[in-house]
């Protein structure tokens, strides 16, 4: 989720990226979940990936960025672009497989609440279906009328992925934790020294993201609105 940077101006502009959020939904179903973190060397290559992205087209395109990005193309790439693109737009926006991927870590969490302690959440029932299509739906539908409703709502996701994105910060206190008490206390962090430096580096890029991000996000927001520059509501 790229935020921050969305609504860039010269010399104000932080670019966030997050999908933290779903890291936990994955672990919980894995067989085994120590292997999580073999999952969480691909989010090295996508952090790689974002931050590359979004600075080329910070660069070649400036403040006049629009959301998303295609839009800023010349019409007849722009077109070009979303032929590419659009497979990958209804893997993941598209009730059929998974019912999305970010409609997916919100269902599920809403649904193992529902059915916490019950034969609903590991075993296939007619209930349990029922409950998970009808969760997808209204997942899907509520995202819709949000992003439709709410004039700032591209704002909403610079903040958004501000907040969030410092969570990549507890995955620093998260290794810090396992190395003290399975290591052996301060001498198994003193024993993997490369490791405790990098706990500690996420733990303030996290931080960095979350305040920066959130307070650019919320300078966007005054100025759009001491602009004029807020539609109503409804209105693309």
């Amino acid at each position: 989720m790229i935020g921050a940077g969305l609504n860039p101006v010269p010399g104000l502009s932080t670019v966030t990226a997050s999908k933290s959020c779903g890291f936990f939904i994955l672990i919980s179903e894995m067989r085994k979940p120590e292997d999580a973190m073999k999952a969480g060397c691909l989010q090295d290559f996508a952090t790689v990936l974002y931050v590359v992205f979004s600075g080329v087209m910070y660069v070649y395109i400036g403040n006049t960025v629009q959301s998303p990005v295609l839009f800023s193309l010349p019409p007849v790439w722009a077109k070009a672009a979303f032929a590419i693109a659009l497979p990958n737009f209804l893997l993941s926006s598209s009730l059929i497989l998974y019912s999305g991927l970010y409609t997916y870590t919100a269902t599920k969490l809403v649904f193992v609440r529902i059915f916490r302690h019950s034969e609903h959440v590991h075993s296939h029932t007619s209930l349990g279906w029922t409950v998970w299509t009808l969760l997808c739906f209204a997942g899907s539908a509520f995202a819709a009328i949000l992003a439709i409703a709410v004039p700032i709502f591209s704002y909403l996701i610079g903040i958004t992925a501000a907040l969030f994105a410092a969570s990549y910060g507890l995955a620093g206190f998260f290794w810090l934790h396992d190395a003290y008490h399975l290591e052996g206390g301060m001498d198994g962090l003193k024993r993997r020294p490369i490791g405790t430096t990098l706990a500690v580096l996420t733990i303030i890029s996290g931080t960095f993201i979350c305040v920066t991000g959130t307070y650019v996000s919320i300078k966007l927001i005054a100025e759009a609105y001491a602009n004029s520059q807020v539609g109503r509501p409804f209105v693309c």
